[in-house]
């Protein structure tokens, strides 16, 4: 009697057991799966990805690498190595984008490559930088703003594998860089990393870019800085559509800025998205925008670590 009551209960145990092992293995089939199909967002088609770079000191240049030299902002000017944070400014009216960088081709698959360039750069320096003088009789300081933003000269460019899940890119920027003196007074100084033989912007070229402006301003003045002496990062001015850039058979003194992302998350939205902020860095500089929509979650308190 013993033998048949436990057999009796054994075998609706068994039967359970089997029926929860079975439940498992097609939950774990379904998560499976979908996991895949929602990673697996191919063919990613050529677009634009749109960044903004929140003011957290996140992205930066740090001039410690390659100080300016002195005499850059006027005869008496010291050299100047510090880090400055750096913001975006919005490229367009009703937007918070300051970065955009375009998709060529479509990618079919894992592990395909598409080519890249940066047509939208816009930050600026969080603060005034403090440039410090001596004229071997007085010294004295005085506050200049920092904008950097796209080279009118040379593209920035680079490419992208797109994996399963995750991406690389690497991207060579050449910057132009504004400093205008807070309070004026002098012209603003320009430097554009991809001038050929050299730094160099003329008042002509100036009408190719949409520039963040401080206030109205005076004729650029070309800023006598070595590029040897001088290797920075990027924001201030918006690529139009109508912007022509030297042959490609120009040369410059001045190297790019190669940023790097590796291994970086995405995912299909429906689309090519990157849902959390991206790193680009180098040893001297960093860019950490977050997508499109950045800010107001941040604004919202709802900004995924």
């Amino acid at each position: 009697m013993k033998e048949i009551t436990r057999r009796l209960y054994t075998k609706p145990v068994m039967l359970g057991m089997a029926l929860l092992v079975g439940v498992a293995l097609v939950i774990g089939l379904f998560v499976t799966t979908k996991s895949t199909a929602a990673a697996n967002g191919f063919p990613v088609m050529a677009g634009n990805d749109e960044f903004e770079t929140a003011a957290d000191g996140q992205t930066f240049h740090d001039f410690e690498g390659k100080p300016i030299p002195a005499g850059f902002f006027g005869s008496g000017s010291l050299a100047y190595g510090e880090l400055v944070p750096l913001e975006g400014v919005p490229l367009a009216p009703g937007s918070e984008v300051d970065t955009i960088i375009q998709r060529h081709q479509t990618v079919f698959g894992a592990g395909g490559s598409t080519p890249l360039t940066m047509t939208g750069l816009s930050l600026i320096a969080s603060s005034p930088l403090t440039i410090q003088f001596n004229n071997g009789q007085q010294t004295w300081s005085e506050q200049w703003n920092m904008a950097v933003g796209l080279s009118a000269y040379k593209a920035s460019t680079g490419s992208m594998t797109i994996n399963a899940s995750t991406f690389d890119s690497s991207l060579k920027v050449w910057p132009k860089f504004t400093f205008t003196r807070v309070g004026g007074g002098v012209p603003p100084l320009v430097l554009d990393t991809g001038a050929p033989d050299g730094p160099g912007l003329t008042a002509s070229d100036t009408a190719t870019i949409d520039s963040l402006e401080f206030a109205p301003r005076p004729t650029a003045t070309v800023a006598p800085a070595p590029c040897a002496t001088i290797e920075t990062f990027e924001p201030v001015s918006k690529v139009g559509a109508d912007t022509a850039f030297v042959d490609a058979t120009a040369t410059s003194t001045c190297p790019p800025i190669t940023l790097s992302a590796i291994n970086q998350p995405w995912s299909n939205c429906p689309g090519f998205c990157i849902p959390v902020p991206i790193t680009e860095e180098e040893r001297w500089a960093r860019h950490r925008p977050g997508p499109k929509g950045f800010k107001a979650q941040q604004k919202a308190g709802g900004v995924a670590e």
